[in-house]
């Protein structure tokens, strides 16, 4: 089994946007994009990475959050048209990011899940469908479960948390997934590493020890998450002994001089119950094509 995990894709698309649409925090994020944001991520990159995976023959691919920049309808399409690409549910899974909930709008009427539920559900969603996550899919001898790790916030907060609903959900789910041979998987957005002390006041996930706990009590094998832009592969060794293989992706579209933020993704191999192998593919904006790391 290879599975694929690109994440912090931050595209922007302002297709028939009213300017009143940014009579909010977008104004924020719209002083940025102008400076930053819309040179640095690029839906072109996103094309050539959709290519790269179709090349790749990956089995599943995983995305872990900020698909959009500030959670327009535009942006969501965009995105979704290049990811059905790559197949439906049964090869494709999504979590929502901070910036998939970017205004109290876009959360209160769940814009990204109307969009994506293709991603994590057969079938189409319903306002009555409250308790979405986690949820869980079978891909072989591999239990993926999605998380919701976004929330409403104001600037210049990009906090997140799994809220305590979801973490009984969370918790309940695990527990029938122990009696299951299989290799489990967490997919999240939020960082779950300590960073320097502005990103930890202002970007952390809350509840990350609780979350952590879980993973530990129910012998996760693997989770993955965005949110720092920075790549990361650590593993936690709990007292029982046990290892959960932690990965941050990094930004799969981001175009910038320093090579060890520009855009990349990882292919994890899994075969027998074990984490194999770890492969990295790094934009190289000389040839316009993502290359091994």
């Amino acid at each position: 089994m290879r599975i694929a995990q690109i994440s912090d894709l931050h595209i922007l698309d302002l297709t028939d946007v009213p300017m009143v649409r940014f009579a909010n925090r977008r104004v924020f994020g719209g002083a940025n994009l102008l400076f930053r944001r819309a040179r640095e991520y690029r839906p072109d990159i996103l094309e050539a990475l959709v290519e790269d995976l179709l090349q790749e023959e990956v089995d599943h691919v995983v995305v872990s959050g900020d698909l959009s920049n500030l959670a327009l309808e535009p942006e969501f399409m965009r995105v979704f048209d290049l990811l059905k690409l790559l197949g439906d549910w049964s090869r494709v899974s999504v979590v929502p990011g901070n910036h998939d909930y970017y205004t109290y709008r876009a959360a209160d009427t769940r814009r990204f899940e109307k969009t994506f539920y293709p991603f994590m559900f057969r079938g189409t969603f319903s306002d009555l469908d409250m308790d979405i996550y986690p949820y869980v899919k079978r891909l072989n001898d591999v239990l993926l479960v999605g998380v919701n790790s976004a929330t409403r916030t104001v600037p210049p907060f990009s906090y997140g948390t799994v809220g305590k609903r979801q973490l009984e959900r969370l918790d309940a789910l695990l527990g029938r997934l122990e009696s299951q041979d299989a290799f489990k998987i967490v997919v999240l957005h939020h960082a779950l590493h300590a960073r320097d002390k502005w990103a930890e006041t202002t970007s952390r996930l809350l509840n990350r020890d609780a979350f952590m706990e879980l993973m530990e009590k129910h012998s996760v094998n693997l989770v993955l998450h965005g949110h720092d832009h920075h790549g990361r592969i650590w593993k936690k060794r709990w007292d029982s002994g046990h290892t959960t293989n932690i990965i941050c992706c990094g930004s799969s579209t981001r175009l910038v001089d320093d090579p060890s933020k520009i855009a990349r993704y990882r292919i994890v191999h899994i075969d027998e119950g074990r984490l194999r192998k770890i492969e990295t593919k790094i934009f190289d904006p000389g040839i316009r094509k993502f290359m091994p790391s």
